[in-house]
């Protein structure tokens, strides 16, 4: 494993969506599909893989939250995540 990966799989953390929520503002959140792996996304976009991002955006695997679960999140605001920050992007998935 590389460094880089280490250093996400180090730095993958489990938050509420309490924590995520000041991130919505800056526009800058990702959500992750739950079939993929967070680290290896993170790895991705880190080393600018674009060709592996783009798939996943094509397919919807990879995708800014819609209104619909921004206001289901806002009911549920203990609704855990998985997260991991790729400057300038906070990547989120389901826990």
């Amino acid at each position: 494993m590389d460094a880089t990966r280490t250093k996400l799989q180090e730095e993958l953390a489990v938050v509420d969506w309490r924590a995520l929520r000041p991130q919505l503002g800056r526009d800058h959140v990702i959500l992750a599909a739950p079939e993929l792996d967070l680290v290896e996304v993170a790895w991705c976009v880190a080393r600018d893989r674009a060709a592996e991002v783009g798939a996943w955006i094509d397919s919807g695997q990879l995708r800014k939250p819609d209104a619909t679960e921004l206001a289901a999140w806002e009911r549920e605001l203990a609704k855990p995540f998985r997260m991991l920050i790729v400057a300038p992007y906070v990547l989120i998935q389901a826990a």
